[in-house]
């Protein structure tokens, strides 16, 4: 096993030892049928590197943490069982299990104790991971989304091929339509009027991958597959959870950029995502939730009050544009859903 040195960015001193011990975190809510068959892409991987799996559960009320058990003690997967409270992990009795169960990587499952959101829910898999886990890098990979032999290999490899790398993205690629690009690696992000664009979308699987070129488009990283390293990590922090919903990978990316870390792509990682189907934030613009609007509609305020004030003039007036184009559309709900978020008003259901 390979071991590199880096150098944190942001302080110019302290040395980091990078090695390759990646942990994932998955966030599940209501969906824990997407949840095992992203794990069994997870087990399909014959990476040495992978050290464990973490699922935090955003207090579904479906069943959804007994649903993944049985299907790990199916298989024999052993796992151990957590509840996050009061910034404390309280443990489950798992004493009945084999320990000759199969445990080739761990599966910690953890109850976060309420719909956390993105951020919060991932949040807490990170600190899980912090705290009772050594690791060298956390991979937040989309319960949604599909893991393929050699992406976690090739995504390290990125890492220690440039210590200044913070975040890796890789091809993401509809899981509906594997034929056609999600994204390569992450978005463009337009600080002007708080948009982001996915670079590569809609391209052939096909089509020529040119690293460089992404890599210096890259605003963000795409939440949906991204793996941070420990020395970015201890820099920056964990992601904002005030936004509840989306703008939490492009704070978390500008946070690094400005400490220092440079925003990586490996074009040889694929991952298959099935893309907004727990929360219904679909790219289709007519098949997003109200939800998913309004938390989109809020989060770009947020964001850009936070991080880029000076450009809060032209972020509202583009977004009052976008609301207003439901009035003209007759789409009532959307319009007065919008408007609620850009006035800070509470989402209202219907």
């Amino acid at each position: 096993m390979k071991n590199v040195t880096a150098r944190c960015p942001e302080c110019n001193s302290g040395l980091y030892n990078v090695m390759n011990k990646v942990w994932l975190v998955l966030l599940n809510w209501r969906n824990a049928q997407d949840t095992v068959e992203c794990l069994q892409s997870v087990l399909s991987d014959q990476s040495d590197k992978i050290f464990g799996v973490v699922v935090c559960d955003n207090a579904s009320d479906d069943g959804s943490i007994s649903i993944i058990k049985a299907w790990a003690n199916e298989i024999g997967w052993r796992e151990r069982e957590f509840t996050w409270s009061v910034n404390e992990f309280i443990s489950a009795d798992n004493g009945s299990q084999s320990e000759q169960s199969f445990n080739r990587h761990e599966l910690v499952l953890i109850h976060t104790g309420s719909n956390l959101g993105f951020a919060g829910g991932n949040n807490v898999g990170i600190k899980f991971i912090q705290r009772y886990r050594d690791y060298d890098f956390i991979f937040l990979l989309n319960n949604d989304a599909l893991l393929t032999d050699g992406a976690v290999e090739a995504m390290v490899q990125t890492f220690e091929d440039d210590q200044t790398v913070g975040m890796c993205g890789a091809t993401v690629v509809y899981h509906h339509t594997p034929d056609r690009v999600q994204a390569f690696g992450g978005s463009r992000f337009s600080p002007l009027f708080g948009r982001a664009s996915h670079i590569g979308a809609g391209r052939s699987i096909d089509a020529p991958r040119d690293r460089e070129k992404v890599e210096l488009e890259l605003g963000y990283i795409l939440g949906a597959a991204l793996m941070i390293s420990r020395s970015c990590l201890e820099v920056i922090g964990l992601m904002e959870e005030r936004y509840f919903l989306y703008y939490e990978e492009i704070d978390w990316a500008t946070r690094a950029k400005r400490a220092g870390f440079r925003l990586a792509y490996t074009p040889e990682a694929v991952i298959f995502h099935k893309e907004g189907g727990t929360i219904g934030s679909s790219a289709d613009k007519n098949k997003r939730s109200l939800l998913s609007e309004y938390y989109l509609v809020r989060s770009r305020l947020m964001f850009t009050r936070k991080l880029y004030p000076l450009c809060l003039p032209t972020v509202v007036l583009f977004t009052g544009f976008q609301v207003f184009r439901h009035l003209v559309r007759f789409h009532y709900k959307r319009f007065t859903n919008g408007c609620r978020a850009l006035f800070g008003l509470p989402f209202q259901r219907t």
